[in-house]
């Protein structure tokens, strides 16, 4: 039951010590973002490595130099906070959570009070043994580290619904079926053979799991009820993620993972085609209500362990009525000027669920990038839409398994914080799924993607001026000719 005004959560975190992991990722982001925001803290130590010939200070830089900061940077009194609670804990990853500062190790173990785990490798086709190393064995020495803090509250490791995809029914428990001995007993299996005997074995290992990762994040679960039951610690499971709802700013997002990338050829006014069950289900959730949950999170696992009830585990979904795929996808399309709203829903979005189907659009799209990029390369510009649409497609096919599939689960940890969050807790953390309005959502969500993650990038290509191009608009009027000539002879746009 709530208890009228009183913020628990705010009073939780005041003057604590943070410790994250993953937060040059998307969700680690608007994490950070709201944790400076709305609580005050005393430190947040960031574990972020050195990347692309940037170190981790200017890699911190570059992600306090985002959008999403907008609001902490404009408030100077803010902004000198930030500068001054942000520390970045800069580590070799490949060589373990080793420190070649000890001064900086003590600090961590005498200071921080309660640790975000979102790091986490989200390469779906990535080896089953690289996977494992990072998502494993990685968690595995972070919480060695953890494990020494003298004044840890609350450790909150940020798994993936799909941890368990390969059943129907997903409960909030960890659920220890993984066959060949265990994880650990198939990383030491896996070290001891060659590459094409890896891929032969993955197969038999991930069994009816879609790809490593699923696999890898279900291990990093076991592995923790295992070895650190000991620690105030909790599993918090989202499943597909997306733009903000409306902190800070509505249709935040800055990559092109999940349905984002479905809708960047639509948002040009070009074919595009994903193999998708209109009719199932999925479960998605804005992520600034899923960073919302997680941080009331921490404060839950916290009071759970004084009361010692083992792992919580947080299945953070809507159990209510959601939409389905087809209905997502044509409010995708509402978030489009006129112009390319009538194209979408006529001309150039299709979902099919026909493998064949598929297979014929899939190469229609292709075929657009590559006449597309001819009439560029006529025009003297730099043939780059066939590679963009080959990466669409492969972003698109990693998540065929979960357009095409439905779950049961069960959420009644989520729902009990819910109730028992105070009236000025739901105000500053929303998270009640069933309080979304998804038709705002949805209209913000294509501009979203189109202002955050689509104009920067042709900004970094001024060459890109297609839509100015005769040529190009011959091309792609041949095209759509094409596609709705396939339309005709393979039946209505959503099958």
């Amino acid at each position: 039951m709530s208890d009228g005004g009183r913020a628990k959560v705010v009073e939780f975190y005041r003057g604590t010590t943070v410790l994250m992991t993953g937060a040059s990722g998307f969700v680690g982001q608007v994490l950070l973002e709201k944790i400076l925001r709305c609580l005050d803290v005393s430190k947040v130590y960031l574990v972020i490595r050195a990347k692309k010939n940037l170190s981790g200070e200017a890699r911190l830089e570059r992600i306090l130099s985002s959008p999403l900061f907008d609001g902490v940077r404009n408030d100077a009194s803010m902004l000198n906070k930030l500068r001054r609670k942000v520390i970045p804990v800069e580590l070799c990853l490949d060589s373990g959570f080793n420190f070649a500062d000890e001064d900086l190790k003590c600090a961590l173990q005498e200071q921080v009070e309660v640790v975000f785990n979102l790091l986490a490798s989200v390469n779906f086709k990535e080896p089953l043994d690289c996977a494992l190393k990072t998502n494993v064995d990685r968690t595995d020495q972070l919480l060695g580290l953890v494990n020494g803090m003298k004044r840890l509250k609350s450790v909150v490791h940020v798994s993936t619904f799909y941890s368990n995809c390969d059943k129907s029914f997903i409960g909030e428990r960890i659920y220890d079926d993984i066959d060949f001995g265990g994880c650990e007993n198939i990383m030491n299996i896996m070290s001891h053979l060659r590459e094409p005997e890896k891929e032969t074995l993955t197969e038999h290992i991930v069994k009816n799991f879609p790809n490593t990762y699923t696999f890898s994040k279900k291990c990093a679960e076991v592995m923790i009820r295992d070895k650190y039951q000991n620690l105030p610690i909790g599993v918090f499971r989202p499943p597909i993620v997306t733009s903000t709802y409306r902190e800070p700013v509505p249709g935040w997002i800055d990559n092109f993972n999940g349905p984002s990338g479905m809708v960047v050829p639509l948002s040009e006014g070009l074919y595009s085609v994903a193999f998708v069950d209109g009719r199932k289900r999925p479960f998605i959730v804005p992520v600034d209500y899923c960073v919302n949950a997680l941080i009331t999170c921490a404060m839950d696992v916290y009071a759970n362990h004084r009361t010692r009830m083992g792992i919580p585990v947080y299945n953070y979904v809507n159990t209510g009525n959601n939409p389905t795929w087809g209905t997502i996808i044509g409010r995708f399309c509402e978030g489009l000027s006129p112009a390319k709203r009538f194209m979408a829903t006529y001309l150039t979005a299709t979902i099919t669920r026909n493998p064949l189907r598929y297979a014929i659009c899939k190469r229609t799209m292709l075929l657009q990038g590559l006449l597309l990029d001819l009439a560029r390369r006529i025009g003297g510009k730099r043939p780059i839409l066939g590679p963009m649409f080959e990466k669409m497609i492969n972003l698109s096919e990693v998540l065929q398994f979960f357009c095409i599939n439905e779950w049961r689960t069960e959420n009644g940890n989520v729902q009990r914080m819910r109730a028992e969050q105070s009236s000025t807790e739901r105000n500053i953390f929303p998270f009640d799924l069933a309080e979304v309005d998804w038709d705002e959502y949805y209209r913000n969500f294509v501009p979203g993607v189109m202002k955050y993650a689509i104009e920067p990038r042709k900004a970094r290509d001024v060459r890109r001026q297609d839509s100015e191009n005769w040529i190009f608009l011959m091309f792609n009027f041949v095209i759509l000719t094409l596609v709705n000539f396939i339309k005709l002879l393979f039946g209505p746009k959503r099958n």
